[in-house]
């Protein structure tokens, strides 16, 4: 893009940019219109000389980026008897407290548990139904967490910026 911009510094082509609309002030103070790049950094550059991030600190990127997409299908729900189940932190502690409490309880088609799904419909949930709701629960944040392991494994293994971008939560692992 063009803007009123100074060269600072003429070894790495850093520049002093204008950012108003006021030509005849940049002008009177050494500027003229030139072609100029933001960096990561946020500093402005002539064109084709912004320094870009290092691999390393896109790998860091990367890895929070997967590690927050992770936690996102972690918490986003997980099947269990033909339901979408909630599994935020506070459904996941639900869940486990009610398998255990009824877990307590005699054995009896009686003892059962109504319990909201995701989409607001309900299920009658008994105490072996309840365990394995807490079972299918750790089954699915075990493998969310496989998953993530296996793409922060392929983040390490890259050798450019290009193959980085191509891994996403996403991606086949």
């Amino acid at each position: 893009m063009f803007k009123f911009a100074k060269i600072v510094n003429h070894e790495t082509k850093l520049c002093e940019v204008g950012t108003g609309t006021n030509a005849k002030f940049y002008q009177s103070i050494g500027m003229a219109e030139q072609e100029v790049e933001q960096a990561y950094n946020g500093k402005w550059y002539l064109k084709g000389y912004a320094p870009q991030k290092s691999l390393e600190a896109l790998k860091i990127e990367k890895r929070e980026e997967i590690n927050a997409a992770r936690d996102a299908a972690e918490q986003g729900g997980f099947e269990y008897l033909g339901k979408i189940f909630d599994s935020d932190p506070i459904s996941c502690q639900r869940m486990s407290c009610a398998a255990q409490a009824m877990s307590l309880l005699p054995a009896s088609e009686d003892n059962k548990i109504t319990w909201t799904c995701q989409d607001n419909t309900t299920i009658d949930l008994n105490a072996q139904e309840l365990l394995g709701l807490v079972v299918a629960l750790a089954a699915w944040s075990n493998s969310c967490h496989i998953k993530a392991t296996a793409l922060k494994e392929q983040i390490e293994n890259c050798q450019s910026v290009e193959d980085l971008a191509k891994i996403t939560w996403n991606s086949e692992v």
